[in-house]
């Protein structure tokens, strides 16, 4: 019974020693040197460089006249996706404003469809369109756009990674009416 009190007096002095120790770290709004070399890494860092990634779409889409009332849920779907994909969110935010001007139901005379405007029988023999993806699907369209989008920026550069997602200017810089350099000013805003 007494080692049971003993520990229990040790986690009380233990408790009320962290809690003076936040009290002070509050006080002066520093951490302890000790403290800081042990501290635990922030829980997601994923939501931070989300929330970075949205700032950047935000800033894009706020240059277009077609994507300046774009929600906040489509500027997380465009950032999200461009982390997972590792490609910078304001390339495929310009993208989506050049492409289809931040509406989801956007479509082409050649067929392409959705926000990035993606042609589903170039890729019916890379993506499931019939049973798994939807792309009228902001979310669909936007994961499934900006995995196209990486696959050609790897391959290829920037430049001529969006070059070849367009399609028609692969190739051929003239033929494409400056996609690219559209793209790229967009993202860069000039």
């Amino acid at each position: 019974m007494k080692n049971i009190l003993t520990g229990i007096g040790v986690m009380l002095f233990v408790g009320f020693a962290g809690i003076l120790l936040v009290a002070k770290v509050e006080k002066n709004r520093t951490i302890p040197p000790a403290i800081a070399t042990t501290r635990a890494p922030l829980p997601d860092s994923r939501e931070q460089k989300i929330a970075a990634a949205m700032w950047d779409v935000a800033k894009v889409f706020g240059r277009d006249s077609g994507c300046k009332d774009a929600s906040p849920d489509l500027g997380r779907l465009v950032a999200e996706a461009a982390i997972d994909e590792q490609v910078d969110p304001k390339l495929v935010a310009a993208v989506v404003s050049v492409e289809s001007k931040c509406n989801p139901f956007a479509t082409s005379s050649r067929g392409a469809i959705g926000l990035m405007q993606i042609m589903p029988g170039i890729w019916k023999g890379s993506y499931d369109f019939e049973n798994k993806i939807n792309l009228l699907n902001e979310k669909d369209n936007i994961r499934t756009g900006t995995h196209i989008l990486a696959g050609y920026i790897k391959s290829y550069g920037n430049q001529d990674g969006i070059v070849h997602y367009q399609g028609t200017g692969a190739g051929c810089l003239t033929c494409d009416d400056q996609y690219a350099s559209k793209v790229i000013k967009l993202a860069d805003g000039k």
